[in-house]
């Protein structure tokens, strides 16, 4: 059985909030695996980067080892998963506690392999207190040793990890079995006639002391009886993972749920796509509409800070490596008040580099592209460097398909971690991206053809420092910072047409600070501050055009406007939060007051925020939460050239109303009402008007946008557990915007109907995988005929139509698609190998992602969506 020798070890949970610091592994106790009732203490302490309300509870034991019984080596071990008897640390309803260790398990240890002392696995303990997502930590180990330790793992039983309320919560924790026996008790010579006449006939049969490893019998009749042994013992380290408790949503997603989805090609980022209240984009774009917002008002952080792309162009992978993803956390509304700058959801990323005890080394290749990633530990573990990077080599294939279409892209990754007590650690990360696509294509027939070709380029540079101290028990403390230029040049050119292009240059600078202060378990406080710099330089010819989406839609001319200016953008925003858990309620309130300097407009924003969450009966939780949010106009809309240099912050009110409950066969079920208000959105006008000095000037954008979404979401999810996880979402929903007058139209992504069914499931060395999709259409441009109903019609001389569209009447046809993903897990030598097949649209839908038309709009077509697409790749790691 194949098995993982390295995964990332703690969770980094957003690094705005304070964190807990996690003990070294020498300070793991020992404490029997074969007792029934061996419990786990609750000591906490910090570990990892994390918010105040998501703290780490690290559970070590210290019960020292008993005798087991003499067993003849036929029989088979006491330590047989049994019973639970009550614990004498059972985990209090009104105390945060990890998970506690009911049942134990036996190593069948292969006959004939030598055996380290110990082995180590990293697993799940779920709220039901089954084992998941068991990863297997201890290197070198054979195949079948690795597969007999992670087969005793899974029939681990435990006591599930409890919240404040005493809610069961999932915790991720370390678990060492005992591989080698100490010295033996009795001497060989002293064992009973009735044990030296029994010898194993097979592994099977030649059952140990749990996790123990025994000595061999070469004659069936004639050796010694086995020795007295002591129980092996085991150390658990548990992280406790609960919600956020300033958050109104919030999903989760680790390990294996971010890089196996079908249709994903493994990165993590696009599993959202596949989530509750996401709407979907044209060609799996790495932008998110969700729950009725623009693109741009959903953030993308990582480890707490904004960056200005999550994915690479041409529908590529995310900019950061897979592996160094430690954890995603998604709020599509709602989201704590640590956060800020964006009036609807937020995607969040944290990061670490994967747990290894030697130096890693690691390889994978497919059709689109290349990488490698290294971690090396340092000073007894105490330290690690990960360095990362990825190449895609789509300019020699994108050549034998055609010559109109130029794209590559490449990131990068060097992240260091080190804790320099138990008290304080603290970690850098580099990072950065690079990606270019230019294009070109023939346009009309006979006379009127002409070429139209344009380019895309971005590029960005980060580097995320933080520290972490906890300065006392009830007093933690954080810091970090950022800083980094990005860069976006884009360009169109068309027979006859003025050419269009805006190169922007940004410089972006930021700190945040923050103080948790947990006196005792039913209350918390958070104080903290974000500080943001943003310096802009655009220069170039521009369009006169509004925000995709926009409302209305002025008219495209042809007539380019010169962009010269430098921006700058400052955000200050203090925020002050109280967490209070008074019997089953957890109650969290808080004000965040955001401070925007730009172009003209100098002003306070206040956003006060609540979420009230009630523990009804154990595994069904009611929540409720209101709140509001904002979030600056982008650069070239307030620019001084052909911009609004007014305008205000855009608005938006977010409420919501649901409820969690724990299904059997170990269901998650999470369904969530929602209705959101937003006003003050930036809109484009085309309303002429007059400067301060009385010149009549064109107003491009105004800030008097108004709208509306509600739904209804749905989730019912599987996580990793016997091989089999995934999750079905559903969104039903609405998203209007207003003209004057108060007329509604839909918004440029409403989408009524939104259906993902992603599923995983482990075989031996294989996982088989399948995602279904399936969305309503969203709206289009009715395009307005002529008086007299005929088309519009097209004037040769001026080389142009005379177009006007109508409000979104029209809806793309219902979009549907399957994908499917197959991996093989294999081993050559000391390497750890993976093969997979990822394949997009499986039965080639014909899906539309939008309409075309002929010169002269007599004729429409549809934009055809991604074809049949499958990628194979390998990826092999050596540690």
């Amino acid at each position: 059985m194949a098995y993982r020798a390295h995964k990332a070890l703690n969770r980094f949970l957003g690094w705005a909030l304070a964190v807990w610091l996690v003990s070294p592994h020498g300070a793991l106790a020992q404490v029997p695996a074969q007792t029934p009732d061996a419990s786990v203490p609750a000591d906490e302490e910090s570990s990892g980067e994390g918010s105040p309300d998501q703290d780490a509870s690290i559970a070590d034991s210290s019960r020292s080892p008993e005798p087991s019984p003499p067993q003849s080596p036929a029989q088979p071990s006491a330590a047989e998963p049994s019973a639970a008897e009550p614990s004498a640390a059972e985990p209090s309803a009104a105390q945060p506690s990890p998970p506690v260790l009911i049942g134990s398990s036996t190593v069948l240890w292969p006959e004939g392999v030598p055996a380290p002392p110990a082995a180590e696995v990293l697993l799940t303990v779920d709220s039901q207190g089954m084992p998941t997502d068991i990863e297997l930590q201890t290197a070198g180990l054979p195949d079948a040793g690795g597969a007999a330790v992670l087969a005793a793992a899974r029939e681990l039983r435990f006591e599930p990890a409890r919240g404040p309320t005493g809610e069961a919560l999932a915790a991720r924790i370390r678990f060492r079995f005992a591989l080698e026996a100490p010295e033996p008790a009795v001497p060989p010579e002293a064992s009973t006639p009735a044990a030296a006449t029994a010898a194993p006939q097979s592994a099977e049969e030649k059952r140990s002391p749990p996790g123990a490893q025994v000595g061999r019998s070469s004659s069936p009749a004639s050796e010694p009886a086995l020795p007295v042994l002591e129980a092996p013992t085991f150390g658990a380290r548990a992280q406790v993972d609960p919600p956020d408790p300033g958050a109104a949503t919030q999903i989760q997603l680790r390990a294996e749920e971010l890089t196996v989805v079908p249709g994903t090609f493994g990165e993590p980022l696009r599993v959202v796509a596949t989530l509750p209240g996401v709407a979907r984009t044209p060609f799996g774009l790495g932008f998110f509409a969700v729950r009725g917002a623009s693109l741009q008002n959903t953030g993308f952080l990582v480890d707490g800070f904004p960056v200005p792309l999550l994915y690479h162009l041409g529908a590529g992978p995310a900019v950061l490596s897979s592996r160094l993803v430690d954890g995603l956390d998604f709020y599509p509304g709602g989201y704590p008040l640590a956060y800020g700058r964006f009036s609807a959801g937020l995607i969040s990323l944290s990061t670490q580099p994967p747990q290894t005890d030697g130096p890693l080394l690691e390889l994978q290749v497919d059709l689109l592209k290349a990488g490698a990633l290294g971690v090396l530990p340092f000073d007894g573990g105490r330290g690690r460097v990960a360095v990362a990077y990825r190449r895609s080599y789509y300019e020699l294939i994108l050549p034998l398909i055609t010559d109109d279409v130029s794209l590559s892209y490449s990131d990068y990754q060097v992240r260091l971690d080190y804790r320099f007590s138990e008290r304080v650690a603290a970690s850098l990360f580099v990072f950065g991206s690079r990606d270019s696509l230019q294009f070109s294509q023939e346009i009309g027939a006979g006379r009127t053809v002409g070429q139209v070709g344009g380019g895309l380029s971005y590029t960005f540079d980060r580097v995320v420092a933080s520290v972490r101290l906890r300065a006392s028990d009830t007093l933690k403390l954080a810091w970090a910072g950022t800083a980094g230029p990005s860069a976006i040049d884009f360009g169109r050119e068309s027979t006859g047409d003025a050419s269009l292009g805006v190169d922007t240059a940004s410089l972006r600078l930021g700190q945040r600070m923050v103080a948790v202060y947990t006196p005792a378990p039913v209350a918390q406080t958070t104080l903290g501050v974000e500080q943001n710099v943003w310096i802009n330089r655009l220069t170039g010819q521009a369009p006169s055009f509004g925000e995709l989406p926009y409302v209305p839609a002025p008219g495209m001319t042809r007539e380019s406007i010169e962009v010269v200016d430098r921006l700058a953008e400052l955000t200050v925003a203090p925020y002050l939060e109280q967490i209070l858990r008074p019997g089953p309620l957890v109650v969290t309130g808080g004000l965040r007051l955001e401070h925007y300097r730009y172009g003209e407009m100098a002003t306070w924003v206040a956003e006060p925020r609540a979420v009230v969450k009630l523990l009804a009966t154990d595994g069904l939780t009611l929540k409720a939460a209101s709140g509001l949010f904002s979030q600056a106009p982008l650069p070239f809309q307030y620019n001084r050239s052909f911009g609004n240099p007014r305008l205000l912050p855009n608005r938006s009110w977010q409420n919501s109303f649901g409820l969690e409950a724990k299904l059997p066969l170990g269901i998650d079920f999470e369904t969530t009402v929602f209705w959101n208000q937003m006003w003050q959105l930036t809109r484009g006008s085309g309303r002429p008007t007059r400067d301060e000095q009385g010149n009549p000037v064109l107003l491009i954008f105004e800030d008097d946008g108004k709208g509306r979404s509600y739904g209804w979401e749905v989730l019912l999810r599987r996580k990793i557990e016997r091989g089999l996880f995934g999750w079905l979402s559903y969104t039903l929903s609405r998203s209007e915007r207003f003209l004057d007058g108060g007329a509604k139209l839909p918004f440029f992504f409403d989408q009524t109907h939104v259906l993902n069914l992603a599923a995983s499931y482990q075989l031996g060395r294989f996982r088989f995988g399948l995602r279904f999709a399936l969305a309503t259409g969203r709206p289009s441009l009715e395009l307005r005929r002529a008086g007299d109903g005929s088309n519009v019609v097209y004037d040769a001389d001026e080389d142009d139509a005379n177009i006007e569209f109508g409000q979104r009447r029209v809806r793309q046809p219902t979009f549907h698609q399957l994908d499917a993903r197959i991996d093989y897990e294999f081993y050559i030598g000391p390497v750890e190998a993976s093969v997979f097949l990822d394949i997009i649209n499986v039965y080639s839908a014909q899906n539309s992602e939008g309409y075309t038309y002929e010169y002269d709009f007599s004729e429409r077509g549809r934009v055809p969506g991604l074809p049949f697409l499958p990628t194979i790749g390998i990826r092999g790691v050596l540690q």
